[in-house]
């Protein structure tokens, strides 16, 4: 699941994981994109998270690619768009389903601005999205779509 901050996300992720099926992964890329961000300030606890998590993004993808071994049938991984910086090689995500979580922009930047007063575009993770759906698309990777019609902010 590809969605960007400020989404139902993290709701979506907390029903796959109470299924005895499936094993969940919540921004498995998150220490990377901590690590070499230049956004690092905005987020509490990033030192801690980086010294306990995984921060290469090429050891991430094998992990998230590598056979299940605990006998789910299942693997749902959260990702956040905006942690797919730049230098990462996406050809990884081709070979599973993907499902974007899209949400209006400006509902979007609404809710995010009461968060991060002055937020950077590549903090939204649409222009992100942009690149992780234009690649599903040109190279006919299986991935699906599901909009977030109406939601507070």
């Amino acid at each position: 699941m590809w969605s960007g901050p400020r989404n139902i996300s993290t709701a979506l992720m907390r029903a796959w994981e109470n299924r005895g099926d499936t094993l969940v992964h919540d921004e498995p890329f998150y220490a990377y994109y901590l690590a070499n961000s230049p956004f690092k300030e905005d987020h509490p606890g990033a030192d801690e998270i980086i010294a306990t998590y995984e921060t290469d993004w090429r050891k991430v993808a094998d992990q998230l690619t590598a056979p299940l071994t605990n006998g789910s049938s299942i693997y749902y991984q959260k990702h956040m768009t905006h942690h797919m910086l730049d230098e990462i090689d996406l050809e990884w995500m081709l070979p599973l389903t993907n499902c974007f979580l899209i949400r209006e922009p400006r509902q979007v930047l609404l809710s995010y601005t009461k968060v991060v007063p002055n937020p950077h575009i590549d903090q939204t993770g649409l222009p992100q999205q942009l690149r992780l759906l234009s690649l599903s698309a040109s190279r006919q990777a299986k991935f699906r779509l599901l909009w977030i019609v109406r939601t507070s902010s």
